[in-house]
């Protein structure tokens, strides 16, 4: 996003980073011409992204998960670490 001389102003005299005005762009609520990320709003980003990682690391611990669907159907799922592809190559003749 472009900033203008004077939004650079105002960010070095408030203290607010490039960083910090991506995530308000990214998590923040629109409102006409601006953009607001209040502060329980930052807190509820943070227990999703905690309920996130903790979902991850589930994920991570089984080796990482490959689903097989059609459209909106699962098909199968199993750990992405235990498909061999030498193995199916063979299956196949």
């Amino acid at each position: 996003m472009q900033r203008t001389a004077h939004s650079d102003i105002r960010m070095n005299q408030r203290g607010i980073t490039g960083e910090m005005i991506e995530l308000v762009m990214e998590y923040g609520e629109s409102d006409g011409d601006k953009t607001v990320l209040t502060a329980k709003d930052c807190r509820l980003t943070i227990a999703a992204l905690k309920q996130l990682q903790k979902k991850l690391e589930h994920a991570s611990k089984k080796g990482g998960l490959t689903v097989v669907s059609c459209g909106d159907t699962v098909i199968t799922t199993y750990r992405a670490d235990s498909f061999s592809s030498t193995a199916a190559k063979k299956s196949r003749g």
